[in-house]
């Protein structure tokens, strides 16, 4: 999956997507479900900081718009969902006071409880140590 980590806010974003919408006259979740059927049913825009973000519409009659980043889009990496759920579990193990303070035998402790395959050596935790720098971040 591709995860943002560029300089907008979740706020800013939402703001920015939602300023492009409504200059194009799309205001309402009808004209949002008419904009994206002209495009198979996806839509993408380009935010203030060259990220893209594609649109389509979400289960939720109140907050219809679903958004993602681009794949490969400016801002953005990819990330296997294994090496997500292991940062995920170390942030909030760390949270926690729960870690040994050997990375390698807390990531593997993680796994274990999480059922993926250990690592073999800290070489392999880039991008689980990118995405923890980046929840640290806030």
């Amino acid at each position: 999956m591709d995860m943002y980590a560029g300089p907008l806010a979740m706020e800013a974003i939402f703001d920015e997507i939602r300023t492009q919408l409504k200059r194009t006259g799309i205001d309402t979740r009808e004209a949002y479900e008419t904009f994206l059927a002209k495009s198979d049913g996806y839509a993408t825009v380009v935010l203030s900081d060259t990220s893209v973000w594609i649109l389509r519409l979400a289960g939720d009659k109140a907050n219809y718009i679903h958004v993602h980043p681009g794949r490969y889009s400016p801002h953005t990496f990819r990330v296997k969902a294994s090496a997500l759920k292991t940062a995920l579990a170390y942030w909030i193990a760390s949270q926690h006071h729960l870690l040994t303070g050997n990375l390698l035998e807390d990531l593997n402790g993680l796994r274990k409880g999480l059922r993926l395959s250990p690592l073999r050596s800290t070489d392999e935790s880039g991008h689980i140590l990118e995405i923890i720098a980046l929840l640290k971040r806030g």
